[in-house]
């Protein structure tokens, strides 16, 4: 059984309390649990310090860790030092469709090429929510490989929860096809409707152009601090 270490925090700035939302008949975190559990994995919420009893009241998950209330990585590794874990996947807990076969795909390259970190591929969109990355602690020298997707898609869906066009998006698929759909089905949605994605694919646009900027300030910055060098 994979061990699944789902990432949440209670203090989301871009729609709060996210993981608390209804998605079909559960809040968004229990929605993660039950999907994680469907699939044969073994679901752990990983929250920073503090946030225990608002998960717990949320959940039937009966592994709730709290670690490091900034650093996602020492969260992660704090939770699988706390239980022992050598070997684990991590998903981001707004990622209510992941693919539970890309999760598969990602774990099983981490064990073959004793990888130490296998992550989804930067060639690909981002903020699909299609599958997270694969920790293996047991070759921490192994090296790092990004991982495409199985297939090839015309579409460029996005299923992670950040905006409330998300939210809008996620609860209509959670209504039409429940926790369980596999995310082909839920892919086939976007090419029967291909304009669908349209409902929050721009603010993904928009992320990656903040992101830029800023990742080409912080450069700015540290070259001044340091004098240019």
């Amino acid at each position: 059984m994979i061990d699944c270490f789902i990432l949440a925090r209670a203090t989301s700035k871009r729609l709060p309390g996210k993981h608390f939302l209804p998605v079909g008949d559960w809040p968004l975190i229990e929605h993660m649990v039950l999907r994680c559990q469907h699939f044969g994995f073994r679901p752990i919420v990983c929250v920073p310090k503090g946030e225990y009893d608002a998960f717990n009241v949320q959940t039937s998950c009966t592994d709730i860790f709290e670690g490091d209330p900034n650093q996602v990585e020492t969260r992660l590794f704090e939770c699988a030092h706390h239980y022992g874990i050598r070997f684990f996947h991590a998903l981001d807990g707004d990622d209510p469709f992941f693919d539970p076969f890309g999760v598969l795909d990602s774990c099983n390259a981490a064990r073959q090429a004793r990888l130490s970190k296998v992550t989804p591929s930067y060639n690909s969109q981002s903020g699909t929510g299609r599958h997270g990355t694969t920790y293996n602690l047991e070759a921490p020298a192994g090296g790092e490989r990004n991982l495409m997707d199985a297939a090839n898609y015309v579409w460029p869906q996005r299923l992670t929860v950040d905006y409330p066009e998300d939210y809008t998006l996620i609860a209509m698929i959670a209504r039409l096809y429940g926790y369980m759909a596999p995310r082909a089905i839920v892919d086939e949605l976007f090419v029967k409707n291909p304009d669908l994605y349209q409902v929050n694919w721009h603010l993904t646009a928009e992320w990656k152009e903040r992101q830029h900027y800023e990742h080409r300030d912080r450069l700015r910055k540290a070259s001044s601090e340091h004098g240019g060098d």
